[in-house]
């Protein structure tokens, strides 16, 4: 939440989407509205992420909007980076970036590059697309915008909803935001927990629905993604990130030596 607090862009509105946790949660929400006006919050039970989501995107009234799940943070300036874009070029429906991992503590792990929209890679490969570094028009979106019967990978299901609509995607070659890896995260849990909805994807979206197809799909895929990472100087600016970051906190927001390592990062 201060991450986005402390993003250089006029106008922004912040909504949050609390599943009533029982973690002090809505007490920390009580005390930073009253310090920040422009945040918006509601505790409330859903029936999970997706619903939470669809939730939060009806009580906002912008045109755009990005997510950010509680594991994840924005780096210095990536709003106004995308808006930037969104202004120059009118025509865009989805605006994305480059995400970092980082520790659960925010130290730096790796930079994750992203490469211009392909539609093959999208559906071969999967969700190449990190929804932390994502802006989305509200107009292109679908209704529900998100599935709600999705838990784990609602992001990839926007995305190929948006790509079968004819939504215009644009790739942004600059860390917008970080996603903290670490053991608690809905991502870690066993893939064959969620089989069911990977069998709905691909029974919505015509994808290889067999074991033995869905390997050799996300294989062929899986070498596109390479192609265009290295086609674009992914791997290269993947080294350069170590370089500049080094394992230092990128928890920008806290400490005059985070905000150096993450500004520095956002020029990879």
């Amino acid at each position: 939440m201060l991450s986005v607090a402390g993003q250089s862009y006029p106008g922004l509105q912040h909504v949050v989407q609390d599943g009533a946790s029982t973690d002090g949660t809505a007490k920390l929400l009580a005390g930073l509205a009253t310090a920040h006006p422009e945040l918006s919050y509601q505790v409330a039970l859903d029936r999970g992420q997706s619903d939470a989501l669809n939730r939060a995107a009806a009580r906002a009234d912008s045109d755009w909007f990005g997510w950010l799940n509680a594991d994840e943070f924005y780096l210095p300036g990536a709003v106004a980076a995308a808006a930037d874009v969104i202004a120059s070029e009118p025509e865009v429906d989805v605006v994305y970036g480059d995400c970092v991992f980082v520790d659960a503590s925010g130290g730096f792990l790796r930079l994750l590059p992203a490469h211009a929209f392909s539609r093959f890679t999208l559906r071969h490969y999967g969700c190449f697309i990190p929804s932390c570094a994502t802006f989305v028009r509200r107009r292109a979106l679908p209704d529900p915008s998100w599935d709600p019967r999705m838990r784990r990978a609602m992001d990839w299901n926007l995305w190929l909803s948006l790509a079968s609509r004819g939504a215009r995607f644009r790739y942004l070659p600059r860390p917008l935001a970080a996603f903290r890896v670490h053991d608690d995260q809905v991502t870690n849990t066993p893939k064959s927990h969620h089989a069911a909805e990977l069998d709905l994807i691909c029974a919505t979206y015509g994808l290889p629905r067999t074991a033995r197809a869905r390997r050799v799909s996300r294989l062929l895929g899986r070498c596109v993604h390479i192609a265009h990472k290295a086609r674009n100087r992914g791997f290269l600016r993947q080294m350069e990130a170590v370089r500049l970051a080094g394992q230092g906190d990128l928890c920008w927001w806290q400490t005059t030596g985070a905000r150096h390592r993450a500004g520095q990062l956002v020029e990879v």
